[in-house]
């Protein structure tokens, strides 16, 4: 139709970049890391592949290396070995 303002798909509130670098997990409730593959990220996000993706807890720290303070996050979505966190 003409004129229309009808946004795609995908309408979040920060772009994602792809990235497909190796991070890390913390659960929030204990010290050990666990780690995963950064699928994408941005400022609000992050999508991630980790192996036993249902065993991660609703909210866990999200690190890019394994020595960082991370960002915690809560579990939006999961999809087989995927998950989708926003920042919090």
């Amino acid at each position: 139709m003409f004129g229309s303002t009808r946004r795609g798909k995908d309408q979040r509130k920060a772009a994602r970049r792809k990235v497909s670098v190796n991070g890390f997990i913390r659960p929030d409730s204990g010290f050990a890391v666990r780690p995963c593959t950064i699928i994408d990220l941005s400022d609000t996000g992050v999508q991630i592949s980790i192996d036993a993706a249902q065993s991660v807890p609703s909210t866990f720290t999200f690190m890019t290396s394994r020595t960082g303070t991370g960002r915690r996050a809560s579990v939006k979505w999961r999809r087989g070995s995927q998950i989708g966190a926003k920042f919090l």
